[in-house]
């Protein structure tokens, strides 16, 4: 066969071929028919699929940030009603965006099943080729003599041939398997971004369903507490009027033994307090946080404490009574104290014997400041005693080298707007208006009072006045027996639950300290049996202290099982039956059982 007639040939054959392929190809609008074509599609298809992975991720990230959102608030203690109707119209949104990306992926499906078609043609159409055997490469076909072609040339065409569409159609099909590969993993991402969104939604109605409990629960308290108030209530006004209904006798007895009344340091500084071993055993002892005290302003002892701890005099009184200091100008020149006429009234200040002089100058300065004021706004003729406030002449005429120099190094100074001048020597750690009175740990133990070694900031009170010196009605100790201290749980039953006259015979068995016509012991004992509860033996004793630095219960276990009482109502029955002069002398108190 002639050259030009077989490079003839040739060229048909590959035009055929490539109007083959193209035809082939015209099934699916989006497959490529030359090798730019699918680079080019390829690239698009990246892109898109890219641009569909980056939709999913921002979708999973959006999904994981509320996950971890509902995951915190279930964490919280309370959760509002806001945050969780926030929390559904996130998961709302995110259902649509990825409702969007599901539809996407739906019509991507039904166009790809076209090109999943057209693929496995491809590959069935490029499998059946057989390959040409030896003989027809040396004989040619039959077709091929008549053409005038050898075997030869037959086989160099039909590899011309075979090179064009083998390269043509595996770019086509690695062009729609890549298709198909990304159209699987966009599809499996949103089925995966579904799921995590179902288990939002799942987090989300567990914590519904926890905040529905908890507003339950918190009504449920509420409605508990606003009993348990309205109870408390009644209850106090019972005692009150049991209270209202007592002897002049007996509320003698109450005021005497209850720490009534204000004392101050003074001059001295008595020892610290060290309860003594009991006589007995088993034995009580009454212990009272603090006494003889308003509890309103400054704590002398804690001022010490403070002022021992590093706090110097403004950070002192801005404590105790919440304001700063200010110099005052119109201060007059005179002060009129009771007995004494006009004094000056710097003078004045250096007689207030109201604080040891040997404390620390910052607690003495904020002693001389919290005297000024309350010196200052005082309208009339000045009591020298603790019912205003202690003042010496001598001291005045001659006074202590620190309390003088405390004085003159805040003259004209005074607090600035407290509602309060008030001072006291032991509060037990707690004020009213102000708190716990502590250096920031746990109170007992880091009260400021305890740490300025307050006498009086833990004990057992067993003499008449809060001198140690004084009158203690025939007793060597504060301890109590067992067989007293139940004869006390007897009286509270007669007092709760006794008529009248029942009452009126509660009071100390000691009488030749408070006179009276007490039941005995044993009549006391007698009549809480008919009244339903006596008590003979006390395994142990407990009190809670409540947030308002009171004891608000005290609870013993004892013969008859488990018996607790409010702490108000106890200490009344305990110091109208306390033998002696034994009391509670602070509203905060507890026992120790030894």
């Amino acid at each position: 066969m002639p050259a030009k007639k077989y490079a003839i040939v040739s060229i048909f054959l590959i035009i055929a071929s490539t109007f083959a392929l193209t035809a082939f190809a015209k099934s699916s609008k989006s497959t490529c028919t030359t090798e730019a074509e699918c680079a080019e599609k390829l690239e698009d298809a990246n892109e898109e699929r890219e641009e569909k992975s980056r939709l999913l991720d921002n979708l999973n990230s959006k999904i994981s940030d509320l996950n971890k959102k509902i995951t915190g608030l279930g964490q919280q203690l309370g959760v509002t009603t806001e945050e969780i109707i926030e929390i559904e119209n996130e998961i709302k949104d995110l259902e649509l965006e990825l409702e969007k990306i599901n539809y996407n992926i739906a019509n991507r499906q039904a166009a790809l099943e076209d090109k999943i078609k057209f693929r496995n043609s491809i590959i069935r159409s490029y499998s059946k080729k057989s390959p040409t055997s030896d003989l027809e490469i040396i004989l040619g076909s039959a077709s091929e003599v008549e053409l005038g072609l050898t075997g030869f040339q037959s086989y160099t065409l039909d590899y011309i041939y075979s090179k064009v569409m083998s390269s043509e159609t595996l770019k086509i099909i690695d062009f729609l398997n890549s298709e198909i590969k990304n159209f699987e993993q966009n599809k499996m991402d949103a089925e995966n971004a579904k799921n995590e969104l179902e288990k939002s939604k799942t987090d989300l109605l567990v914590l519904k369903n926890n905040l529905e409990t908890q507003k339950n629960q918190k009504a449920s308290e509420i409605s508990e507490v606003s009993e348990e108030k309205q109870e408390t209530e009644e209850d106090l006004a019972s005692i009150q009027e049991r209270i209202d209904k007592l002897s002049a006798a007996q509320k003698s007895i109450i005021d005497a033994k209850s720490g009534a009344g204000t004392e101050s340091v003074g001059n001295y500084q008595a020892p610290e307090y060290k309860l003594p071993d009991p006589p007995f055993s088993p034995a009580f002892a009454a212990m009272s946080y603090g006494a003889y005290t308003h509890y309103n302003g400054m704590s002398q002892y804690g001022a010490k404490g403070r002022a021992d701890g590093g706090q110097d005099y403004k950070e002192i009184l801005k404590f105790y009574y919440k304001v700063g200091v200010k110099k005052q100008d119109d201060f007059p020149g005179k002060i009129n104290v009771q007995g004494y006429g006009e004094i000056d009234f710097q003078k004045y200040l250096y007689g207030i014997a109201e604080m040891p002089s040997d404390w620390h100058e910052d607690a003495l300065k904020a002693q001389a400041i919290a005297a000024r004021t309350y010196a200052y706004k005082s309208k009339k003729p000045i009591c020298t005693s603790q019912s205003c406030q202690v003042f010496l002449k001598s001291k005045s005429d001659n006074p202590p080298a620190k309390w003088k120099k405390a004085v003159d190094d805040t003259k004209n100074v005074i607090l600035d707007g407290a509602s309060t001048s008030q001072y006291s020597s032991t509060t037990g750690g707690y004020i009213n208006n102000v708190g716990w009175d502590k250096a920031g740990g746990s109170w007992p133990g880091d009260a400021y009072e305890k740490k300025a070694k307050s006498p009086w900031f833990y004990k057992a009170w067993f003499t008449k006045t809060y001198n140690d010196n004084s009158d203690k009605c025939g007793r060597s100790s504060p301890w109590l027996s067992e067989k007293e201290m139940a004869d006390i749980l007897n009286a509270v039953t007669v007092f709760e639950k006794g008529n009248s006259s029942d009452r009126s015979r509660v009071s100390p068995v000691t009488t030749k300290c408070w006179g009276g016509n007490p039941y005995s012991v044993d009549k006391m004992a007698d009549r809480a049996d008919e009244l339903g509860n006596k008590y003979t033996s006390i395994s142990s004793v407990d009190t809670d202290i409540g947030t308002n630095g009171k004891t608000i219960k005290i609870t013993f276990q004892t013969n008859s099982g488990s018996f607790s009482i409010d702490g108000d109502e106890f200490k009344t029955v305990f110091n109208l039956r306390a033998p002696g002069f034994i009391s509670l002398r602070s509203r905060l108190y507890d026992f120790i059982k030894k």
